[in-house]
């Protein structure tokens, strides 16, 4: 029993092994993700998240300022007991609009179902239990067995999540992006 709980207490005090998750306030409005609220600077951020780097620059629109990115250096979060590879921060106009959370698997001579597939479950379940029915949602195969794309998109009081799964685009790697923002 003692071992239990110090393996437990281990894990919950190792930088970065930390549950990121969204801050969800008593109304049910989703009002950022981890120790960021939407809206505060990349200033206010860094204080946040010390090891917070600034990555480049992403245009969503060429009409607009490009959205800055910025990343942390230490272990991948956890989120709904998913370890995502990476995490990317968007701001907007010096503003915390989004956050970007990525991970790859690869296929192998033993691998039936990779971990990305295997989190895209246990990701959806969990979004679905909370959020309820997403209010979109697509698979497309290229073949009868094999799913290319599977995405699921939520809209709530004016914040999306977006959770993507990709199949093997390359011969043996696939990816799941889970994405939230305002």
């Amino acid at each position: 029993m003692i071992g239990y709980f110090l393996a437990l207490l281990s894990v919950m005090l190792l930088p970065g092994a930390c549950r990121a998750e969204a801050v969800i306030d008593r109304g049910g409005s989703i009002e950022g993700f981890g120790k960021l609220t939407w809206g505060i600077s990349a200033e206010q951020a860094a204080k946040a998240y010390p090891d917070l780097n600034f990555r480049g620059y992403e245009i969503e629109n060429s009409k607009e300022e490009p959205i800055k990115i910025y990343y942390r250096k230490t272990a991948p979060e956890k989120f709904v007991g998913v370890a995502f590879d990476s995490f990317e921060y968007g701001f907007k106009g010096d503003r915390f609009f989004k956050i970007r959370a990525s991970l790859q698997s690869k296929f192998g001579p033993r691998t039936l179902v990779t971990r990305a597939e295997t989190s895209w479950n246990r990701l959806a379940e969990y979004l679905v239990r909370k959020f309820g029915a997403p209010k979109e949602h697509s698979t497309h195969y290229v073949t009868e067995y094999l799913v290319v794309v599977k995405e699921m998109r939520w809209e709530i009081g004016g914040v999306f999540i977006r959770l993507n799964y990709r199949g093997p685009e390359r011969a043996d790697e696939d990816q799941l992006i889970f994405e939230i923002g305002k």
